[in-house]
């Protein structure tokens, strides 16, 4: 497993977290059970999904922030997790350039739900970004 394909995990079980309101450990046991090919990046992925879940609040406060207006309840749940994630990363993992940071939730974000979401996620979080630096 690639750091790409462990941050795409962690989006899915970010996406999860949303209809199943479970523990990190849950939700990872739950993964590991459909993906059982999980390796190298495993420690990435629980770390990815830990930090994300332990900082909610914090971090569904700075999409509110940021997104003028827009109830989290407005926001599609994938647009969610992508957010979530790539906040997750601009917020917690220093070695971690913003702009990968960026790129990998927006191509999430394309990848499961199209061109209009990615670029709702994109100005979402080069304003968190910016104001961050």
């Amino acid at each position: 497993m690639t750091r790409k394909e462990a941050r795409e995990g962690g989006f899915i079980i970010i996406f999860e977290y949303e209809f199943q309101k479970l523990s990190a450990e849950s939700l990872l046991e739950l993964y590991y059970e459909y993906r059982p090919e999980v390796d190298g990046q495993k420690e990435y992925l629980e770390n990815l999904v830990h930090t994300t879940l332990n900082h909610l609040a914090k971090i569904d406060a700075v999409i509110t922030e940021n997104t003028r207006g827009w109830a989290l309840s407005r926001l599609s749940r994938v647009s969610l997790a992508a957010l979530r994630i790539g906040i997750c990363e601009l917020l917690y993992d220093k070695n971690l350039p913003a702009g990968i940071a960026i790129n990998e939730a927006v191509q999430l974000a394309k990848d499961y739900e199209g061109e209009k979401a990615s670029g709702f996620v994109n100005g979402i979080l080069a304003s968190v970004a910016k104001s961050l630096a």
